[in-house]
């Protein structure tokens, strides 16, 4: 058996990949089993969690430029299938084909500029918080991506089961930290346990756990899926 030394923020961010494929597997099991039954293009979604936590395990385990490519790009599959999901049940088919095009279009280019940076080997942050970190073009196009859904569901908000309200703000709330966990690099730890970017990982596990329930809530009001 091959045993590998660890930085410990290395081995912080390669444990909590962990929640991201244990989230994934909860909610696809979740929107599966539990009645009504949760729509493809969301099943499609709770996959696409599970599928992006394979990459990131291996991207903070091994720490390969493959890994980091794989990391990123399903990372904005995933997000691509939020916007398509959200658009689904909100949206009319004039926004979603808008929408869909303009966002297809920006993360093929991002994609693109990561087989880009794998290729040369270099790269730099273009949003910068100077020793905090910052962000590379495509977690720069994910933050983007994600804003984007938080926009789409908050123009919305109206037409949500009041039952179901709270967990959008909730989820808004845990985007938003996120958000800032996300911004540190992934090789710091501060006073022994602050592993930003690890629980940035747990963060978004339990933020994916509550955008279930504000689906399964919403469908169970409205009767529909």
């Amino acid at each position: 058996m091959l045993e590998t030394p660890l930085r410990a923020a290395d081995l912080a961010n390669a444990v909590t990949s962990f929640s991201t494929l244990g989230a994934g597997l909860t909610t696809l099991a979740l929107g599966w089993l539990v009645p009504p039954r949760q729509p493809l293009r969301w099943l499609a979604v709770w996959g696409a969690l599970f599928v992006t936590g394979i990459p990131t395990l291996g991207w903070h385990g091994w720490g390969t430029e493959t890994w980091r490519v794989l990391d990123v790009g399903t990372n904005l599959l995933l997000a691509f299938a939020l916007q398509v999901a959200v658009l689904g049940d909100f949206h009319s088919r004039s926004v979603r084909r808008r929408v869909v095009v303009g966002s297809a279009i920006a993360n093929l280019a991002a994609i693109a500029q990561l087989a880009s940076e794998a290729i040369s080997g270099e790269r730099s942050h273009v949003i910068s918080f100077g020793a905090h970190g910052g962000f590379y073009a495509g977690e720069a196009m994910l933050i983007a991506d994600a804003l984007l859904v938080t926009g789409l569901l908050v123009a919305k908000r109206r037409e949500f089961p009041d039952a179901a309200r709270p967990l959008l703000w909730i989820m808004t709330g845990l985007f938003a930290v996120g958000l800032g966990l996300a911004t540190a690099e992934g090789d710091v730890v501060t006073g022994r346990v602050g592993a930003w970017h690890a629980l940035w990982h747990v963060v978004g596990g339990f933020g994916f756990v509550f955008l279930w329930a504000f689906v399964h809530v919403r469908l169970s009001r409205a009767g529909s899926g």
